[in-house]
């Protein structure tokens, strides 16, 4: 290989290490230190000098493509569409890989617009359909049909509720269904006891950083394969 894809295959593998770690720790604690992610910027900082070094890049887009992954990844997180462990994850995506890993024949369909973080975000969301059939057939199955709750959640009894995000929770003096979810912390589940409420509407807490990860290999073997569903169409 050239030194480039070297470089390229090296941090690949350095930074699915961090991924996989993450999504350990997601899985088991459903919190990530913030010290995973500074000492992933501490060692992908220098290996970006080194590939400057041996491939000059282009600095200018660079930097507008972590502008661009800083402030998009804040807005999704923002909209509550995942927590802030995955926006530091693409943030921390978007220094590694200043421009789109090769190496070898991969990825094998091409790189799309060339923003890595972004390509492995677009593939990390590929499964959410599936999730919402997923849902969709529970609930239908249990006769739970409120929409637009049973496309994004399902009824579960209050001494359960653990791992989830509350569609259902105490606001003002009444209790309210939301699309947008809030955590399920001690506070929140207390209100609901005093109001009586035994069974709410939730949504699965998932450790999103495991699709990242997913998307991460699917954006460096394959490629973006949602510009490539795009461009097809278009």
């Amino acid at each position: 290989m050239k030194p480039i894809d070297v470089i390229h295959a090296v941090k690949v593998a350095v930074a699915l290490a961090f991924l996989v770690e993450a999504s350990r720790m997601d899985l088991r604690e459903r919190l990530i230190s913030n010290k995973l992610w500074v000492y992933m910027l501490m060692v992908f900082i220098p290996l970006d000098a080194v590939e400057y070094f041996v491939k000059p890049f282009n600095l200018l887009f660079a930097v507008l493509q972590f502008v661009f992954i800083f402030f998009f990844s804040y807005a999704v997180y923002w909209l509550g569409l995942y927590g802030g462990a995955d926006a530091k994850a693409l943030m921390c995506l978007a220094v590694a890989f200043p421009v789109y890993p090769v190496f070898l024949n991969f990825p094998l369909l091409g790189t799309g617009i060339g923003i890595f973080a972004f390509s492995t975000l677009a593939n990390s969301v590929i499964a959410a359909p599936f999730l919402v059939v997923i849902l969709l057939i529970r609930n239908l199955i249990r006769g739970d049909l409120e929409f637009p709750q049973c496309l994004i959640g399902y009824r579960e009894k209050l001494e359960n509720v653990k791992f989830h995000n509350l569609l259902e929770y105490v606001e003002g003096d009444k209790v309210v269904k939301k699309v947008r979810g809030i955590e399920a912390n001690e506070e929140e589940l207390k209100k609901l006891r005093k109001k009586g409420v035994k069974e709410v509407w939730v949504s699965p807490a998932l450790p999103f950083i495991c699709f990242i990860t997913l998307g991460f290999l699917i954006s460096v073997f394959l490629g973006d394969l949602m510009y490539l569903v795009i461009k097809t169409f278009i």
